[in-house]
């Protein structure tokens, strides 16, 4: 059972740990999302009503940064209150040095990562295709829709079935296409037109000028079929393309693992993709080294105000996010790994947060 230490500084961590959601939540909330849905609404005529959907669905995207900022201003109030109070001279006069104390720190820190980490995890991904959902079904895009490279796999009970590439889609006209038939793990047949429209009423496409290659078991051409015109009963629509085009910000973990190793099949380039995968992870776990260096930088008593606090957070989390910036463009080029691209503020928030708690011991 936790000691009543530990009870009392996580209780000194809690309150402020609110605090900096509701604060941190106003101010990128606004300047994240809101401004741009303003514009949307003043400039492009979107419809009210969608952009306040759409503001309440990008809301927990930008809850992911939030709570290790919020980790980090619990930690500078929390320990500034106590040494103000001179409640952690009383402790170290007891006998419990400051390495006792961030035992509940330790494990506030973790359990606030783990909660982002399930919240980024389950709710984001959801939020952020509905949010991209109604972007799409809103009157705003009355340009034309256009989509480059569209590759879509169909699978029927894990195995793969069909594999649809085309190398335009423009609102319902796919320009290019090549169609891959599997029967058994096995590729069976290969249709390539120049162009095929969409038949809303039978839900299937018109697939025109194309040429239908018809397979052996071992691999070689069994029958060549030329058409003008030639129905083929593929399940997606233009629209539900359009939505398919995921960013890894809609994908789970598991999601964008598969997004990475289907595309690593087709010989495509991936290290953005794992970076974010990596990401995925670092960033709720930001929590926990933020929190770690929250407690020794506000022993001090001066930073006791939430004012101070609140301002040297956002000092601290911009220093942060510069780091994650300069690791990603490290990582992009490929001179480090996509984990260590990821990890790499974390690491370097760590070992600064062990340096400051040794010299916090010493004085």
């Amino acid at each position: 059972m936790p000691k009543l230490i530990d009870r009392y500084v996580i209780k000194e961590l809690f309150d402020p740990f609110i605090f900096g959601l509701l604060s941190f939540s106003l101010i990128l909330s606004a300047s994240m999302v809101m401004f741009e849905l303003v514009r949307a609404v003043v400039l492009q005529g979107m419809p009210l009503l969608i952009a306040l959907k759409i503001f309440i669905f990008r809301l927990p995207s930008v809850m992911v940064y939030i709570f290790p900022m919020a980790t980090l201003l619990a930690a500078l109030l929390g320990f500034a209150r106590l040494s103000k109070d001179s409640e952690v001279t009383a402790f170290r006069a007891g006998g419990i040095s400051l390495n006792r104390l961030i035992y509940p720190v330790i494990a506030f820190g973790i359990a606030i990562s783990l909660i982002n980490l399930v919240f980024s995890e389950i709710v984001v991904p959801q939020a952020n295709t509905a949010a991209r959902n109604l972007v799409i079904e809103s009157a705003l895009e009355k340009a034309p829709k256009i989509q480059e490279n569209v590759f879509v796999p169909e699978f029927n009970r894990g195995a793969l079935r069909r594999v649809f590439y085309a190398k335009k889609l423009e609102n319902s006209v796919l320009k290019s296409v090549i169609v891959q038939e599997f029967s058994n793990g096995i590729l069976s047949q290969i249709i390539n037109a120049k162009e095929a429209l969409w038949d809303p009423e039978k839900k299937t496409w018109l697939f025109k000028n194309g040429i239908i290659y018809i397979l052996s078991e071992d691999g070689e051409y069994k029958h060549l079929i030329r058409f003008d015109e030639q129905s083929v009963a593929i399940k997606f629509s233009p629209e539900e393309i359009f939505r398919d085009d995921s960013k890894p910000e809609e994908m789970s973990i598991i999601a964008l693992r598969r997004h990475i190793e289907l595309k690593e099949k087709m010989g495509e380039k991936v290290t953005g993709a794992k970076i974010h995968l990596n990401l995925k992870i670092a960033i709720p776990f930001a929590s926990l080294v933020f929190v770690l260096l929250g407690a020794p930088l506000g022993l001090s008593p001066r930073r006791a105000s939430s004012s101070i606090g609140l301002g040297l957070s956002i000092i601290v989390v911009f220093a942060y996010y510069v780091a994650m910036f300069f690791g990603m463009a490290l990582g992009e080029l490929e001179l480090i790994s996509p984990s260590l691209a990821a990890w790499l503020p974390n690491i370097i928030t760590a070992l600064i947060s062990w340096y400051f708690i040794n010299k916090a011991n010493q004085c």
